[in-house]
């Protein structure tokens, strides 16, 4: 079996999958490619360290030291369905329909005998589309074979979107929780050197993430201006990790809250001393498909406090790693803030066991595993005339996350 993954661009994340895909291959006997599109976008815009961007696996660029967002639509279906021509896999693995590479996929698989699984973490709380859209979408799914998703959670609307229950493969969303959970317990043995190397506080709540208006920033400084003007002396920082279009605005909000420390963009190292040294991880999006900064604060051993408006929030065990709330709501966001604050390092540190317990489930393994047993469903049958049309009509969008 030739399996090909179709990835927008290469990061850290995606290339940790790849490397254990491409060992459970060959144990398999089975060959994997994988095609990234452009090695550049707008979308993320930060440039990884080239050390955490090496690859063991074979892998085609259809746009070298180009932005994928630089690129028409169009020309990227175009390209994306040229490179699979040539190389006639068996299976292949593309981003959803609503993207070009997506629809390049769908289109190769009505002019060849390979399937094709989506990989995709859109839900009820970011697919605002309805009508006619979701309409065409549900046509266009019957060209696709199935479809590979983050959790459980995701499963009722993707039945609602046309595909099967056993169609529906769950684990698309991971990290290499090892990396993570080995990073702590390294990094704690030298807590207070490193927060005196790093100039962090002693106890802190942590943000990581791109500093955009849908994830929910502004509640979260709001809430903590709140929490600073407590007059309990156990009160703690917040740290910000994370840049983006929204950094001046949200520094300009902060500005004479005590408490707050923008640290800017952290990878491999740094990144892992943030989440280790922690007391707990924020994640007030108001509206995002996944969130793997819940995966790496849960596999970094953190209560975790997740908005509803996140995919993520599925794996919070309420009260137990850590809370949920409504985005948007700076009253019972301060109240968890609060309640965390309150409780011994005892169950503090529980609740951490929990996350770890959680996340845990959610591997590489299961990962691969997932992937397997998606490439070897068998094909669907013919889709139809009006699914036919769409599919060869829709190239795709270029848009920015």
């Amino acid at each position: 079996m030739y399996i090909i993954v179709i990835i927008q661009r290469l990061l850290s994340y995606h290339i940790a999958r790849m490397t254990a895909l491409q060992k459970k291959c060959e144990d398999l006997g089975y060959r994997m490619t994988v095609i990234e599109v452009a090695s550049q976008d707008a979308s993320y815009g930060y440039h990884e360290p080239k050390e955490m961007l090496c690859t063991s696996f074979q892998k085609i660029c259809c746009f070298s030291n180009t932005s994928y967002h630089d690129h028409r639509a169009y020309e990227i279906n175009r390209k994306v369905f040229q490179t699979l021509s040539l190389a006639k896999p068996d299976v292949v693995f593309a981003p959803a329909t609503p993207f070009p590479e997506g629809m390049a996929a769908v289109q190769y698989r009505m002019q060849s005998h390979c399937k094709v699984v989506i990989m995709d973490d859109a839900w009820e709380r970011t697919d605002y589309k309805q009508g006619l859209t979701r309409i065409v979408k549900k046509y266009i799914h019957k060209n696709v074979d199935a479809v590979f998703v983050p959790f459980i959670s995701h499963q009722s609307y993707y039945e609602r979107m046309g595909f099967p229950r056993d169609r529906i493969f769950f684990g698309v969303d991971v990290i290499d929780n090892t990396v993570f959970l080995n990073a702590m317990t390294t990094l704690k043995e030298n807590s207070a050197e490193l927060k005196a190397t790093l100039k962090i506080p002693n106890q802190y709540f942590l943000f990581v993430g791109r500093f955009l208006k849908r994830k929910g920033l502004e509640t979260l400084i709001a809430a903590f201006c709140k929490y600073r003007q407590s007059q309990n002396e156990l009160l703690w920082d917040l740290v910000l990790v994370g840049d983006g279009p929204c950094y001046q605005k949200i520094q300009l909000m902060a500005e004479g809250i005590d408490g707050i420390k923008f640290v800017g963009q952290q990878h491999g190292k740094a990144l892992h001393c943030y989440y280790s040294l922690a007391y707990g991880l924020i994640v007030p999006s108001e509206s995002d498909p996944w969130g793997l900064v819940v995966n790496e604060g849960m596999a970094s051993g953190l209560p975790v406090i997740v908005s509803k408006g996140c995919g993520a929030s599925a794996l919070i065990d309420e009260g137990n790693n850590g809370w949920c709330f409504e985005p948007g709501d700076v009253s019972s966001l301060l109240q968890r803030m609060r309640q965390l604050t309150m409780m011994s390092d005892f169950a503090r540190k529980a609740m951490g066991a929990r996350s770890i317990d959680i996340i845990s489930n959610l591997s590489l393994e299961r990962f691969v595993e997932s992937v397997v047993s998606a490439a070897n469903i068998p094909r669907r049958t013919r889709a139809g005339i009006m699914s036919n049309i769409f599919s060869k009509l829709w190239k795709g969008r270029v848009s920015i996350n």
